[in-house]
């Protein structure tokens, strides 16, 4: 394997093995009818004569003329995945022009279309000619993938990239301290952090995009999550990291619920008087809260949406009578300080839990040491006292 400018190029012979497999193996049979397989099997007799003229095509040092690039198979398998060149070229951190043009140079590589352009969709079709490269070019990013690993298990100082995706309260209190430690062990490893919701980090871990996803979801929530402390080794799928993260209620040091001489535990019901404000208006964190404070059939408080950790705490800093819901992470430093108040509430918010999410590629060996980082400075906390169902009076 060579090196073009930082782009891994396929050599003769790692494309000559390649390629060679699109005439020894079956096609991938999307429709059963005799005309599909009559027009694989006519692609398959005039992509194999091609293949096996380049493949007799040597030059005087006796190197085959394959020329495929590492670049065009990532775009090929990038647009199908994502569906349009536009969500490629997204996905992949390119301009369209680049993902169209890689495309258009591999296809003149292959000498077929792989791509079948229908006037009036912009849905992505394959030829039978692309049917039959697709999983032949998922095995070769996937044995790229399998190389860097490897090499970077063997040689610290080697090269490579990790791409994460976390929820902003996990990538800002959690995560980057955790990255403080990695990156003075991996000196030649770029760890590229993103901030995204929920649902886009679901989606950015299952297309491919990234290779590890962070989130913070409800504790009670059923899932395949497995305890990272039952695994040896790390592999895809969900794994949970911190198994409990208490949710935190706080305010100023001037509110009325938090007075020296009002420290008594809090009812729910307290709280209806004041805005209480949370960082996201909408997702599964937001719809656990409404939950929670609704669950006796009672009104609850007014629930107000900052967009920001920061602002949740600016917000209740500002507002002598405003209440905050946080991680318990998220505000650790400014409790220890004094400037905000936990406040005793009962029953206690519902806990939540710190999730990772693996895709489908190798993982890099720093992965695993970021995660097993991650699940030691984060422990587990004894559970709090729980407090029955409150109900008011004539109720």
């Amino acid at each position: 394997m060579e090196l073009d400018g930082g782009d891994p190029i396929l050599t003769a012979r790692a494309g000559l093995d390649a390629m060679e497999g699109l005439g020894r193996r079956g096609s991938i049979p999307i429709s059963t009818d005799d005309r599909y397989h009559k027009e694989v099997a006519k692609d398959e007799s005039d992509l194999i004569p091609m293949l096996t003229d380049k493949k007799h095509r040597f030059s005087r040092h006796g190197v085959p003329a394959f020329n495929l690039e590492l670049r065009q198979v990532r775009a090929f398998v990038a647009l199908v995945e994502n569906g349009s060149v536009t969500a490629a070229s997204q996905a992949l951190g390119l301009a369209q022009s680049t993902v169209s043009e890689a495309i258009a140079a591999l296809e003149r590589e292959l000498g077929t279309s792989l791509i079948a352009h229908k006037r009036g969709t912009h849905t992505v079709a394959l030829t039978p000619a692309g049917k039959i490269l697709l999983p032949r070019a998922r095995e070769v990013l996937a044995a790229v993938e399998r190389t860097y690993a490897a090499v970077a298990e063997a040689a610290v100082s080697a090269r490579g990239v990790v791409n994460i995706i976390a929820n902003e309260s996990v990538s800002t209190y959690v995560l980057s301290h955790v990255l403080m430690t990695i990156r003075r062990r991996w000196r030649n490893t770029q760890f590229a952090v993103s901030v995204a919701a929920c649902p886009e980090v679901r989606e950015g871990v299952r297309g491919g995009a990234f290779d590890l996803g962070l989130l913070l979801t409800s504790a009670n929530r059923k899932s395949l999550a497995r305890s990272s402390s039952t695994n040896a080794k790390w592999s895809q799928g969900e794994q949970v990291i911190a198994p409990l993260v208490p949710l935190v209620i706080f305010a100023a040091p001037t509110h009325p619920l938090a007075r020296p001489d009002s420290r008594a535990p809090v009812r729910r019901s307290a709280l209806d008087l004041f805005p209480v404000f949370v960082s996201d208006a909408i997702g599964e964190y937001r719809a656990l809260l409404e939950r929670f404070f609704r669950e006796d059939d009672l009104p609850g408080p007014r629930l107000e949406s900052t967009g920001s950790i920061e602002g949740v705490k600016a917000g209740v800093l500002t507002d002598a009578r405003a209440l905050g819901i946080l991680p318990s992470y998220a505000v650790a430093k400014e409790v220890q300080t004094g400037r905000l108040v936990p406040l005793d509430l009962r029953p206690v918010l519902p806990p939540m839990q710190i999730v990772a999410l693996l895709g489908w590629r190798a993982i890099h060996p720093s992965t695993e040491e970021l995660l097993e980082e991650m699940g030691r400075i984060y422990p587990s906390p004894a559970p709090a006292r729980v407090v029955g169902p409150e109900r008011r009076p004539g109720r």
